[in-house]
């Protein structure tokens, strides 16, 4: 998952940060750990054993390492020297990445994954501390379920990662399948995750299906926009409000004359969660009509929502100085000033409409 997942409940699956400077790091994308990759393997993990401790100095600091021994049934070598059927490899916590991010990655015995190794003084490394894996499985949907004809790494790797949405995978292996997807790069995937909306496991699932629209979303397919209104306004789509958020995320990226209106509707949303994330991502439409939506939502009752509002206005017109701290409260004499200016300051919009008329 990146921007367009930030809202999303973060997937583990045995990765855990250690030294991240500024908190959790994201993982490079899927191209990415396929380039970056001299062996790539899928297979089944089968045993995951400790088998020491110690200390390792990375940028001049030193940790407490932990050694891991891997047993995994190899089904396929996607890139890189053919690996027995029996493999067996080694790596320590923590590790750092490609561009020096400090991390523990680790992998989860009993589980089908891919796995991204880089050549090491001994034996290989992860590409990635942050991502040493992919969930995959070994089960195929049919040649109906086929991302691209040709056999290249990178859609190997997609096509077993995607074969998760329309086979009898669990809930978190779709989820986490899903949140690795790039909404820059992976644009490949959209026909199947299209087709995946359609399996009744992926649209009884809030998580999954909403993560589905918004990654179609964010390439401008247009036709699951109607779904997507029907999970934000219907009172009978009950969806939390932080996957109401990345919906209205992915509506921020279509052409402003369709996002401005719907993102206007959603700050009247219930849950105060979405209504942050409307008036927030009403900015990334660099649109002048959202100055309205946004200046009419000055006294939503909830104070996260009107710092919201206030940030977006601020960026908009380049009034950086009226946007308040974080760290205000409604008593605070600076946030009552911010309500005060961009009160006079939409007041002094009409009156310029009005004159202009």
């Amino acid at each position: 998952m990146r921007l367009s997942k930030l809202s999303l409940v973060a997937l583990t699956l045995g990765i855990g940060l250690v030294c991240a400077n500024a908190g959790p790091q994201p993982g490079p994308s899927i191209r990415t750990l396929v380039k970056s990759a001299d062996l790539i393997i899928a297979g089944r993990v089968e045993r995951v054993q400790q088998t020491g401790v110690g200390s390792i100095e990375l940028h001049g600091r030193d940790y407490a390492r932990v050694d891991f021994k891997v047993e995994m049934s190899v089904e396929e070598t996607i890139n890189g020297e053919p690996s027995p059927f029996q493999f067996t490899f080694s790596y320590s916590n923590p590790g750092m990445d490609y561009v020096g991010n400090v991390a523990e990655g680790g992998l989860t015995a009993n589980s089908y994954q891919i796995v991204f190794l880089k050549k090491a003084a001994t034996g290989y490394a992860f590409v990635s501390p942050f991502f040493p894996s992919l969930p995959a499985t070994p089960n195929s949907c049919g040649p109906s379920w086929q991302i691209q004809s040709d056999e290249d790494p990178y859609n190997r790797v997609m096509q077993r990662m995607l074969n998760l949405l329309c086979t009898a995978s669990n809930r978190d292996e779709k989820r986490a399948a899903l949140w690795n997807l790039n909404s820059y790069e992976d644009s490949s995937a959209a026909p199947l995750l299209k087709a995946a909306l359609s399996v009744p496991e992926n649209s009884s699932d809030d998580v999954i299906k909403s993560t589905l629209l918004s990654d179609l979303l964010m390439w401008n397919d247009l036709s699951v926009l109607p779904t997507a209104e029907d999970e934000l306004f219907l009172p009978s789509q009950q969806i939390e409000g932080y996957l109401k958020s990345n919906l209205l995320l992915a509506i921020s990226h279509l052409d402003s004359q369709i996002s401005v209106p719907l993102l206007t509707r959603a700050l009247r949303l219930a849950e105060p969660d979405a209504r942050v994330g409307a008036a927030r991502f009403l900015e990334y439409t660099k649109s002048e009509t959202a100055l309205d939506s946004l200046l009419s939502d000055l006294d939503d009752l909830d104070r996260n929502v009107q710092f919201a509002v206030m940030q977006s206005l601020g960026n908009l017109t380049g009034q950086h100085d009226w946007r308040p701290h974080t760290d205000t409260t409604e008593a605070d004499p600076f946030w009552t000033a911010c309500i005060i200016h961009w009160r006079e300051f939409g007041a002094q919009r009409k009156a310029d409409r009005t004159e202009a008329q």
